[in-house]
């Protein structure tokens, strides 16, 4: 079983070594197409920030739709050097989800968690810390990989995620299971919205 990098320079080496170019994959647009349409549907691509962005795939899938700003953050630096984004609307900067803070008084119409929260222990903190970023009426879409097995240390994470976002300051606007019967593989997705 291969483990995920745990620190900037190991994303790197992934990344080089071509680990995670099965994202651009066919089995894996259906989870971008649903992000792409809530944020499209409720008029929030106006300034969006992907937390995890690796090679600004969610940006591809989004600059079509007409996207405003897009900013990507990564952990791995490699990542975003294979990303082609379009400086005039789009802008890329290497940070740790649990430390990354927006420049002073930019404020996000949508925060994407993309397959990225299954690498935090606490994710209802780190969803929690980005909250103060979102503009008036900004959202909140979640993505994650939920394994077969239903034990799993991801599927606890989700349950744990799902419970917290379940009232508790948030509406659920949206909530998905997506299985790919091609590829066997299934998601969680959520759009929040929190109450203010």
């Amino acid at each position: 079983m291969n483990r995920n990098a745990s620190t900037a320079e190991g994303w790197d080496e992934e990344y080089r070594g071509g680990r995670w170019s099965f994202l651009r994959d066919l089995p894996e647009s259906g989870r971008y197409g649903i992000i792409g349409m809530w944020l499209a549907l409720n008029d929030c691509l106006g300034n969006v920030l992907d937390i995890g962005c690796g090679e600004g795939l969610l940006y591809e899938r989004l600059k079509p739709m007409g996207i405003g700003r897009y900013l990507g953050v990564d952990l791995a630096p490699a990542a975003l050097g294979i990303a082609d984004v379009d400086p005039a609307i789009a802008s890329l900067r290497a940070g740790d989800m649990h430390t990354f803070t927006p420049e002073k008084d930019e404020r996000f119409s949508a925060i994407v968690f993309n397959e990225v929260l299954h690498f935090s222990d606490d994710p209802v903190a780190v969803v929690s810390r980005y909250v103060p970023f979102l503009a008036e009426d900004g959202l909140i879409a979640i993505s994650m990989y939920s394994p077969k097995r239903l034990d799993s240390g991801a599927n606890r994470l989700i349950a744990r995620l799902w419970e917290a976002t379940d009232g508790n300051g948030f509406e659920v606007l949206d909530d998905y299971r997506l299985t790919s019967d091609k590829k066997k593989v299934t998601w969680r997705l959520r759009l929040l919205k929190p109450e203010r």
